[in-house]
This record gives C-alpha cells, sequence and structure tokens, in this order.
C-alpha cells in the first residue's frame, strides 16, 4: 500500500512560496484550517486535489506517494 507524502507536500508548497491559505484556494476548500488538517494528516487529500496539486506544485502525481512497507520480523 502506499501513503501520501505529506512532507514533501508541505516543502513544495514553502518552496514555491505559496500560504495554506493560498492552496485552500486552489483546492476550492472553505478555510485555511481545511487545508491544514489535509496537509499535517488529520484529513486525506480527496483524489481530485491530487492533480490539482501536482499542478501548483510542479511535482508529478507519482512523487507524493511512499510505498508503506509492514516490518519483517526476523529472528
Amino acid at each position: 500500500s502506499y501513503t501520501v507524502d505529506l512532507q514533501l507536500i508541505k516543502n513544495k508548497r514553502q518552496e514555491y512560496g505559496y500560504t495554506m491559505q493560498d492552496m485552500a484556494g486552489f483546492l476550492g476548500l472553505k478555510t485555511r484550517a481545511d487545508y491544514y488538517k489535509r496537509e499535517n494528516g488529520d484529513t486525506r487529500f480527496r483524489t481530485v486535489e491530487l492533480p490539482i496539486l501536482s499542478n501548483k506544485l510542479h511535482t508529478p502525481i507519482s512523487h507524493f506517494f511512499n510505498q508503506k512497507v509492514d516490518k519483517i520480523e526476523t529472528k
């Protein structure tokens, strides 16, 4: 399974000088807090929001994902 790399999204947002309010506007969210919850992992980004993030952050969608690896116990 995969997880969204929230740190990458935050770093790219800051790199391009976008505020959380800017990002909320790009995604059609009502408040900055709605975006904050997504970037901090309290709420998941919706599938339709990923292409917008990709465009605004000049980053391929595939870069937003990390493969989640379950810990393998060895003896």
